[in-house]
């Protein structure tokens, strides 16, 4: 019984960060024709994304013995809580996700009110000076860590479904969304890298919207 409830809660994350991820899109999409409904969407699908991290956090841990405890798993048996290893787990959790929350909602606004930057001007500092799209890996770290305190094998599909839509969106940004919302986009993926952080980061100003 435990093992159907399991897969049926892995159904389900998989179902929410499916739907999330595709609102993210349409609202990409949106965006770039300058439609209104794109901010509402892109909140839809931020909502539903962080709706099923909720869930993720609350499903049950198939690290307890249950029938599929097996491989992985059964490696991972030591790692509930109260362990030195999940503590490391759920501290990785914690940072990532204040650290992902920071990138993507309030890190380009305050850089953009403390510079004098309008909408159009990119931001090149802080932890978009390191690569051009941080939240990748605060989401990546956030959902390995929560699935790791899980149990991957039960959870193996939204963990890593989660990974490739997230990139998915991102290279889509990269070459289609913001080349066309942002005029001085293309200065700004010369200056600053894709991911990996390593060449030193351009500075770009507020007339690279002009």
């Amino acid at each position: 019984m435990e093992y159907y409830t399991i897969m049926i809660c892995a159904m389900i994350l998989n179902s929410l960060i499916l739907t999330g991820f595709l609102l993210l899109m349409i609202s990409d999409l949106l965006w770039t024709k300058g439609l209104g409904p794109a901010s509402a969407v892109r909140m839809s699908g931020y909502m539903i994304i962080g709706c099923a991290f909720g869930l993720f956090v609350l499903a049950p841990d198939p690290s307890w013995p249950l029938p599929i405890r097996t491989g992985l798993a059964e490696r991972m048996a030591g790692w509930r809580p109260g362990s030195a290893l999940a503590a490391i787990f759920m501290v990785l959790a914690a940072v990532s996700s204040i650290l992902l929350f920071w990138s993507v909602f309030l890190e380009i606004g305050i850089i953009r009110k403390k510079l004098g930057l309008v909408s159009s001007d990119i931001v090149s500092s802080g932890t978009y000076g390191l690569c051009r799209h941080p939240g990748f890996w605060w989401l990546t770290f956030l959902v390995l860590a929560i699935g790791a305190l899980k149990g991957l094998n039960a959870y193996f599909a939204p963990v890593s479904m989660t990974i490739f839509l997230d990139l998915l969106l991102i290279l889509f940004q990269d070459r289609y969304t913001f080349p066309k919302v942002f005029p001085r986009y293309d200065d700004y993926k010369e200056s600053v890298p894709f991911l990996l952080p390593g060449r030193r980061p351009g500075r770009l100003t507020r007339n690279q919207g002009k």
